[in-house]
């Protein structure tokens, strides 16, 4: 069967995935991207791919956290170009490589897309991942990083590359996603009035239905159901983390994992007489950022971008919420989910699955590179039921940067890959609070909170508040062992207390002190 579709239509016609299970004896990050990009060639059925592709892309590792420069900080100045050359990519292509964070597939599957609809490329690899399970093995056994390549050239960098995070907030410890999400975990608990026994329960269940997805999954880092009770208790392998949050419902980063995704031209793929049934195209995308410090958010548990961005997906593919057959929710945390579902108008009681993969916890969190996968699963799943709805939401840092794809092998509507959202942004960046208190001394309370243990102890607390002439402030609870366990026990929502800034850092302590 022959659609009726634009010739400069963007289409995915080939997807791989590859997972590397071996520590300081496993692959370089180059090698191992290759591996899996001709995966993905030899998935398309057309031999010589390599000959067309004129485009590369690159998911930033997670390691590679330089923002200053293009310059790479772990053994690579020009990924893409070192993947183009490995895989006899010989011609002038461009040379992309995402911003960090876990937005960065959806928002290259995006630019690809563009650049197609506006005939600057034919055919392009998007490909990403991570070897943190060996690099990190490497390390601990005193093994040198032997993996560099240095072929010249700067790549382009698509997506914004800026820090999540504010000096305050880094002086914070609001600076790791495993610190951050609880704070809104405990935020939207306060907002159901729920207790955090209460709390923890609800996102146990809701993640061990992750976990059944993951079990069934042949490339999950843990095929394995986990119930809501095993998430739940805290035991010496399932520690607590960030309060309330334990190590299973957490994102697990140390993996070995690669994929690659080959997008061309309606008209490519017509010359190149791939099947129909093979093609997958993207019905709606949309990129909008939250505001950007989370200290500046008038409420910690509503993101105005995910909605906005959801509105727009939905519009642009012409159907409703309820014509959505599958999903993957970014899932590196339960508040996560939660504050998506919220706004997407997902309810806990939905049948629909919202995961392809098993999610990041459990299928496997490979650094800024996951909706990589849950991209090649969806593009699997959408072959083999024709004609349905797939989504895929993403998110970077804390709930900051998002991008929402929707997919389908239906012939796609007629998309302006060159709109913009400006108008949507400022609509949202407009929303920051003006009344944060950088230097805040007095009385307040707390309005939300996590409390931090690292693998031995609890470290400190941090502390989003309020004070009595409502400004805003964050700052930390530090004290003893026994102290910092009291404050995991008790309620601390709401809390009244007194906060001082001292040179360090701003110091809240509880009324009970």
């Amino acid at each position: 069967m022959t659609l009726n579709i634009p010739g400069n239509t963007p289409v995915i016609v080939g997807v791989a995935d590859i997972i590397d299970r071996r520590k300081e004896d496993g692959p370089d990050p180059l090698s191992f991207l290759v591996k899996a990009s001709e995966l993905s060639f030899q998935d398309t059925g057309i031999s010589n791919l390599h000959s067309y592709i004129d485009a590369v892309g690159v998911v930033r590792f997670s390691v590679d956290f330089s923002t200053a420069t293009n310059q790479s900080n772990f053994g690579y100045s020009n990924f893409p170009r070192s993947l183009a050359k490995k895989l006899n990519i010989n011609k002038d292509i461009f040379e992309l490589y995402s911003g960090m964070g876990g937005n960065a597939p959806q928002v290259l599957i995006q630019e690809v897309s563009r650049r197609i609809y506006n005939n600057e490329v034919q055919c392009a690899l998007i490909s990403g991942g991570e070897v943190l399970q060996t690099m990190i093995s490497k390390l601990k056994a005193g093994k040198p990083l032997d993996w560099e390549d240095h072929p010249g050239g700067s790549p382009e960098i698509v997506g914004i590359n800026d820090e999540g995070f504010s000096s305050d907030e880094k002086k914070h410890f609001m600076d790791l996603p495993s610190n951050v999400y609880p704070i809104f975990a405990n935020a939207l608990r306060s907002e159901k009035s729920q207790s955090s026994k209460e709390h923890l329960k609800e996102c146990s269940e809701l993640f061990s239905k992750f976990s059944k997805v993951a079990e069934k999954n042949s490339n999950s880092w843990f095929p394995k159901y986990r119930s809501p009770e095993e998430i739940e208790k805290v035991t010496d392998s399932n520690r607590l983390v960030g309060f309330p949050y334990t190590k299973y419902l957490n994102s697990m980063i140390r993996v070995n994992m690669a994929s690659s995704m080959i997008i061309m031209s309606e008209k490519l793929s017509k010359e190149l007489n791939i099947s129909q049934k093979k093609k997958i195209y993207l019905h709606g995308s949309c990129i909008l950022n939250d505001i950007w410090n989370v200290s500046k958010r008038p409420k910690l548990i509503e993101s105005p971008a995910i909605k906005k961005c959801g509105e727009e997906v939905l519009s642009q593919a012409q159907v409703s919420m309820d014509s959505i057959s599958y999903f993957d929710i970014y899932s590196c945390f339960p508040s996560a989910v939660q504050i998506a579902m919220k706004e997407l108008s997902l309810n806990l009681d939905d049948n629909r699955p919202l995961t392809v993969t098993g999610g990041l916890p459990y299928f496997g969190g490979p650094g800024n590179a996951y909706t990589m996968f849950s991209s090649s699963e969806m593009v699997r799943k959408l072959r083999k039921n024709q004609n349905k709805y797939g989504m895929i939401t993403a998110n970077s840092w804390f709930l900051t940067k998002h991008a929402i794809n929707i997919f389908s092998s239906k012939t796609p509507p007629e998309i302006d890959w060159n709109q913009n959202f400006q108008k949507l942004q400022k609509e949202i960046d407009s929303r920051e609070i003006k009344n944060f208190n950088q230097t805040p001394n007095g009385l307040g309370k707390i309005t939300s909170y996590t409390i931090v243990q690292g693998r031995k102890n609890l470290e400190y607390g941090i502390v989003i508040g309020e004070l009595d002439d409502n400004s805003q402030f964050i700052a930390n609870i530090l004290g003893d062992q026994s102290l910092l366990k009291k404050m995991t026990e008790l309620e601390l929502l709401g809390m009244k207390g007194k906060v001082i800034c001292t040179s360090e850092r701003n110091i809240f302590k509880p009324e009970i002190l």
